[in-house]
């Protein structure tokens, strides 16, 4: 009876262990399957740095389009008057149909180079006075009738003033330099005289632009700065300026004087002002004669029956009613 109370421990040892081995098991395979499902339903973490992920297909670069550059705002200009310098150009008319014209320089390389119409302006016929006359600079023009003209002109050798004349329409010329002190005219050396049919006189003004004049005592000169200035008694005495701003060239008329503006407002080209011989300005509106006008590239005159020459820039015109109208 003692041998049988051993083998009763073992087998409920064996029982008991059995049981804790089941217990084990069946606690590990209830954590296991909690493990399991935690993977299948938890979140999957984002790629880090390292990680290779798929490349998503490449998009075209995006070029930027440049923004279009405002074009700058041009501001409109007011064509106001201004002095427009020393006349490079001479018109010298006799009347309606005829009428001398000449383009002027430094002496002793510009040439007496001059044209002639006698149709009013439709065709012209060019001379050259240097060869004969040895003249260069042509300072002004006196038309006596259709085959008599005359210039001052200076000496293409010593450029000294001079008078050519011609009695033969242009076919011919010759210098008389005694004759020269008869007439009106500045020298460009010394613009600050005026010479007169009775001598050399001291100008009204610091430079003297150009000059018009109606017999041998009244005259009128337009000077540098756009003023006009005249004179009845041969310069012994003169009139207050009188400011014509943008003036360009003037001419004597039998009411007085005609001044040539360059570019007023409101005018792309010439309008005229009239200067009375006591040197009032009459400030009538005028018509403008368009013309693209640079500077000096204007010439006045008028014949002894009315007729108002004008060639300005590109154009060339004519007036019977004083700058009125023109044709």
């Amino acid at each position: 009876m003692g041998a049988s109370k051993p083998s009763s421990r073992k087998n409920r040892n064996n029982r008991t262990r059995r049981g804790f081995l089941v217990a084990g098991l069946a606690v590990f395979l209830l954590v296991d399957a909690g493990l399991v499902a935690f993977a299948l339903t938890a979140p999957k973490p984002a790629p880090s740095a390292g990680t290779v992920a798929a490349v998503p297909t490449a998009s075209p670069p995006q070029v930027a389009t440049p923004e279009a550059t405002p074009a700058p705002e041009v501001e409109p200009v007011e064509i106001t008057a201004t002095a427009t310098g020393v006349p490079s150009r001479i018109l010298g008319a006799l009347d309606a149909s005829t009428a001398w014209r000449a383009s002027t320089g430094t002496c002793p390389s510009a040439a007496a180079n001059l044209e002639l119409t006698t149709d009013s302006g439709a065709t012209w016929e060019s001379f050259n006075a240097s060869t004969e006359a040895s003249a260069s600079s042509i300072l002004a023009i006196y038309v006596a009738d259709a085959a008599e003209m005359s210039m001052v002109t200076l000496d293409a050798v010593d450029c000294a003033p001079q008078l050519v004349t011609t009695f033969v329409a242009g076919d011919a010329w010759k210098a008389y330099p005694d004759r020269v002190t008869a007439e009106w005219y500045v020298d460009p050396a010394t613009s600050n005289t005026v010479h007169t049919p009775v001598g050399d006189v001291v100008a009204p003004c610091v430079s003297v632009a150009t000059l018009a004049a109606a017999d041998n005592s009244s005259a009128a000169v337009l000077c540098i700065d756009a003023s006009v200035v005249t004179t009845q008694d041969a310069g012994a005495t003169w009139s207050a300026p009188a400011a014509v701003p943008g003036a360009a060239a003037i001419a004597a008329t039998n009411e007085g004087f005609q001044v040539a503006v360059a570019n007023p407002a409101g005018c792309v080209g010439i309008s005229l002002v009239g200067v009375s011989q006591d040197g009032a300005v009459d400030a009538t509106p005028r018509p403008c004669v368009d013309a693209i006008v640079g500077t000096g590239e204007t010439a006045l005159s008028a014949s002894d029956d009315g007729m108002l020459w004008l060639w300005a820039g590109d154009r060339f015109a004519r007036s019977a009613d004083g700058g009125a109208t023109w044709g």
